[in-house]
């Protein structure tokens, strides 16, 4: 009668393998290895500032004015208590109550300590998020050691990650700092896990003391509670310590197995209710929906498995790349897309269970991709952008490894003599095919102009995109021309989606309404107007919207109406505050009350543009008319050096100097403004009524 072999598990580190050596005498002989991560942590940090350094000059894009340069919550006065009794973006409509899903104390602190040491210039935030992604990238690297054991891979899989072109979004993008400081934490959260050692018998293994463990463990669950406060997708940091355990740990039997997994994960699902409770309370719910999907629960699965297909493919072959991807659901099983999805799921089931016999670290970066990105995949529950490229840079943290550990056993096809060689070579041409790509894609994100521009080449169908491009139109007749033509547009592809994009459609006509009333076309501009009010009763920039083209107009009573009834909804929106200066100043006549609007509308919006400029010009004009010259002189000269170009601006400036007997420097401001706009008729007529004194 023959024995049964025992089947013998590839080797493979224990749920949380100890060190060789003891730390009280084999200290000495760790330093050469610590030497080699200390040069490979290092080394690491020059390929990532290779691939990003161009980043540091861009400044703020897309959700980065509102989110940071302009939100009143990272002033010095705000209660540090709003970063927890609040989501992200309250601060835009105070009054109109919670409504997504993004509760992120750990983003409005960093982004506070950030302004508080450096000032809101934006290159500073760059290099803040810099800075996070070569934390992670260290971290990684001292993750891939101590679970594979070899500092070559670990290498390898470290500096496939720090170049990795999928990160650009992340890592360009100042407001997707949360992503960054979530994939940290979350990384940190595993390595202590790992690094507090614990044998399957749950005897305290002989080269590490209870106490080190303990500690280990207890910084284990407290960088678990800061990740979940960065970023939602933390939430499944539990699952992957239950995968971990699952497939490599040494527990003899499925039945101990599965004891060690719960014992080992509850403390982290103790912290993941707790936090739960904490969003709850903060929010009012626990997830709220943000896309109105038309789906039936067979269209939802099919659409899910599209989207893991397509995160994977594009992990593999990160490029294009593009800020702005349209994602159009699965919903007939005759959908070629719909055979490819089931083909690339049955695949990667197949492909896992397989691994886990047989190469469990394989089977474990392989799921590490899938967990992480299980919070993404709530169609219903992700933001307007459902398929974004920062939210690979978490599951990353599994490709890269898991792509290393693939061409490891794939690499033996080379004869022996010129394999090390061949390897090396491959490696360093995909890491330099990489970083020029990351670097040629950071320039992109230098501004709006250049970001939207580049997205609606790569995305023409999507009506976000056309809005975008829209909005940043300049203000002469053919930019606004060229704005409602991207206005329309938007409007009509969010109509033709199923369901409407009714989001883009308030966005569009919303941006339409002053174009209508700049041209003089005022029923066109309430009719755009109406058309909110008719999809989105309850928006809450129609009533400041419509009061500011009654202003416009010159029917300042019934502005006024419409622009009170949006301060008490938001007193805080520098538009309105503008507005109500303008009301305060031309209609009311109170110019103390419309120096006080322009003064906090300036407070907040922070940023040095073409508004800001304007109110600044507007915060002179009042105080010409109280009398306070010289402080009129120096709001007019902050609107000039803002807005250079604008021949208004130059001609107040002008006018100011003359009351103060400044005429040389008032001649020399006309004449710039001459120069470029000749036709500009109020600093042609100051001029000549200049020369005439």
């Amino acid at each position: 009668m023959s024995k049964k072999r025992a089947r013998h598990r590839s080797a493979s580190p224990s749920v949380l393998p100890s060190p060789r050596v003891a730390v009280h005498d084999g200290f000495f002989r760790r330093i050469p290895q610590f030497a080699q991560f200390c040069a490979g942590a290092l080394l690491l940090c020059f390929s990532g500032l290779a691939a990003y350094f161009n980043s540091l000059q861009n400044g703020w894009v897309w959700d980065d004015v509102h989110l940071i340069a302009t939100n009143p919550d990272l002033r010095p006065e705000a209660p540090l208590s709003r970063a927890f009794s609040r989501d992200v973006w309250l601060f835009r409509h105070p009054g109109a109550g919670g409504h997504n899903n993004y509760f992120r104390p750990m983003q409005t602190l960093a982004y506070r300590l950030t302004a508080a040491l450096f000032g809101l210039d934006p290159r500073m935030f760059h290099a803040v998020s810099l800075a996070f992604h070569l934390l992670v990238t260290v971290l990684a690297f001292a993750l891939f050691w101590r679970v594979g054991g070899r500092m070559v891979g670990a290498f390898a899989g470290a500096a496939l990650f720090a170049v990795h072109p999928i990160h650009t979004e992340a890592v360009d993008w100042c407001s997707a700092l949360p992503d960054l400081g979530c994939a940290a934490f979350f990384v940190l959260a595993f390595l202590l896990f790992h690094e507090a050692g614990m044998t399957s018998s749950g005897d305290v293994p002989p080269t590490r003391s209870r106490t080190w463990r303990i500690f280990c463990f207890v910084l284990s669950c407290l960088a678990f509670s800061a990740a979940l406060l960065w970023k939602e997708m933390a939430v499944v940091f539990p699952l992957v310590i239950l995968a971990w355990i699952l497939l490599l740990g040494e527990f003899s039997g499925l039945r101990a197995r599965l004891l060690g997994a719960a014992r080992l994960s509850a403390p982290y699902w103790g912290i993941l209710a707790a936090y739960l409770l904490l969003r709850f309370r903060v929010l009012g719910y626990l997830a709220t929906r943000q896309r109105e999907w038309n789906l039936t629960p067979l269209s939802f699965s099919l659409s899910v498995l599209d989207l893991l297909r397509q995160y994977w493919w594009k992990l593999l072959v990160p490029f294009p790349l593009n800020a702005y991807y349209v994602f159009v659901p699965v919903e007939r099983l005759a959908d070629p897309r719909a055979l490819a999805a089931v083909l690339f799921a049955l695949a990667a089931a197949v492909g896992i269970w397989f691994a886990a016999r047989r190469a469990p670290l394989i089977a474990f970066s392989a799921l590490w991709v899938f967990l992480t990105l299980v919070p993404v995949l709530d169609l219903y529950g992700v933001g307007h952008n459902v398929f974004t490229e920062r939210y690979l840079y978490l599951p990353s943290l599994g490709f890269c490894p898991l792509v290393v550990l693939l061409a490891a056993r794939g690499a033996g096809w080379p004869p022996p003599s010129i394999r090390k060689p061949t390897v090396i070579t491959c490696l360093l041409a995909v890491l330099v095919f990489f970083t020029a790509i990351t670097a040629r894609r950071n320039p992109e994100w230098k501004d709006d102009a250049t970001l939207f521009s580049r997205t609606l080449q790569v995305s023409p169908r999507a009506p976000f995109v056309h809005f975008m491009v829209a909005s940043l139109q300049s203000n002469s007749a053919s930019g606004e021309a060229a704005a409602e033509r991207h206005y329309l547009q938007a409007i009509s592809l969010a109509e033709r989606e199923s369901p409407p994009d009714y989001l883009d459609m308030v966005l569009s006509y919303e941006g339409l309404a002053p174009i209508y009333a700049n041209g003089g076309r005022f029923d066109r501009a309430m009719e755009a107007l109406d058309h909110v009010r008719k999809i989105d009763p309850n928006d809450p920039e129609v009533d400041s919207e419509e009061g500011v083209l009654l202003e416009q107009a010159g029917r300042w009573s019934q502005a006024a109406a419409y622009l009170k009834k949006a301060e008490q909804r938001d007193p805080e929106d520098p538009n309105l505050l503008n507005a109500l200066g303008l009301l305060a100043w031309q209609y009311d006549h109170q110019l103390d009350q419309a120096a006080a609007y322009f003064l906090k509308a300036i407070a907040i919006h922070s940023v040095a543009d073409d508004f800001s400029a304007s109110l600044h010009n507007n915060l002179g004009a009042v105080y010409g008319g109280m009398g306070k010259i010289p402080e009129a002189i120096r709001e007019f000269q902050t609107a000039v050096a803002t807005a250079p170009s604008d021949p208004e601006f130059r001609t107040h400036l002008a006018q100011a100097l003359v009351l103060v007997g400044r005429v040389q420097e008032a001649r020399s401001e006309l004449l710039v403004a001459l120069a470029g706009a000749p036709g500009y008729a109020p600093a042609r007529d100051a001029l000549h009524e200049l020369i005439a004194r």
